[in-house]
């Protein structure tokens, strides 16, 4: 089979179940992050292992695994991520949080960065790769979370610490181990969905998504927001700054939260849809 026919085929198999758009978008993932091939018009005609390896993908395409997880890898702020079943897929709005970090700090100010429950590593390792003479953490409860990090750093060159930490259990960050100096960024990705948002979420997240890194207690919602607002008070440097990425039903609750807790100048921002999605408040 050519890798034009191959190519067409795939589209028309996954447009039932996805719709053209979404299916089209998956084929070429495939094609250019498996085989190489970003010209679909091309004759050659593909292996039987390659055939094979097609077949394989398209069977776990039409059970829901998302297709960041069938090809291994992602793209997150130019950067090429691994990424599995241990580890959330990146978004947009996660890229739209490193950007709101990069335009409020220079290349001329060294800064310590510490990212709480940082999966992949794609926010530390975004930073590090725009902002080389900072220091940056990441910390995750997952050893299997931080074994991917660990493996995107190495393929990278990027030097960032991963290490073990779980934030409902410690009573301080391990900066003398990690950081050795105040921390001047903490930012976080915490869980925050409640369970009864079930309904709202896509059969690919709920089915292959760690819910480890997706889902918070029904009765406490900002339990995370919580925990990490009293860590930073002791481990922000002053005038040190705490950036969450929140759920669009609450966030307006984690400003509220963030300056009952003392924080000062807190400011949110809207992500591309219009969500209101990002908070950051000052030490």
């Amino acid at each position: 089979m050519t890798i034009k026919n191959a190519h067409q085929n795939v589209v028309k198999l996954l447009t039932p179940v996805f719709g053209n758009g979404e299916a089209t978008q998956m084929a070429r993932i495939v094609f250019e992050d498996v085989f190489s091939v970003t010209n679909f018009l091309r004759m050659e005609e593909l292996t039987t292992p390659q055939l094979a390896k097609l077949d394989a993908i398209q069977s776990r395409l039409l059970a829901h695994e998302p297709v960041q997880y069938v090809v291994g890898m992602t793209y997150f702020y130019d950067l090429k991520f691994k990424v599995n079943s241990a580890v959330l897929i990146p978004r947009p709005e996660t890229e739209e949080l490193v950007e709101w970090i990069l335009e409020e700090h220079p290349k001329d100010t060294p800064l310590t960065v510490v990212d709480l429950g940082t999966g992949s590593g794609c926010i530390p390792l975004a930073l590090k790769a725009r902002r080389p003479g900072w220091t940056c953490v990441g910390l995750d409860v997952s050893e299997d979370a931080l074994a991917v990090a660990r493996a995107n750093a190495e393929r990278l060159g990027l030097e960032v610490t991963f290490a073990h930490f779980d934030v409902l259990l410690n009573g301080t960050l391990p900066k003398d181990q990690l950081t050795k100096e105040p921390t001047d960024l903490l930012i976080s990705n915490p869980p925050y969905i409640p369970p009864s948002e079930r309904d709202r979420m896509s059969t690919s997240t709920l089915a292959h998504e760690p819910e480890l890194a997706l889902f918070v207690p029904e009765a406490d919602p900002l339990l995370f927001y919580r925990r990490i607002a009293e860590l930073g008070r002791t481990a922000l440097a002053p005038g040190g700054r705490l950036y969450f990425e929140t759920n669009e039903f609450n966030n307006g609750e984690v400003v509220t939260l963030l300056e009952g807790a003392g924080y000062a100048a807190v400011e949110r921002r809207k992500d591309m849809e219009g969500k209101w999605r990002i908070v950051m408040g000052k030490g």
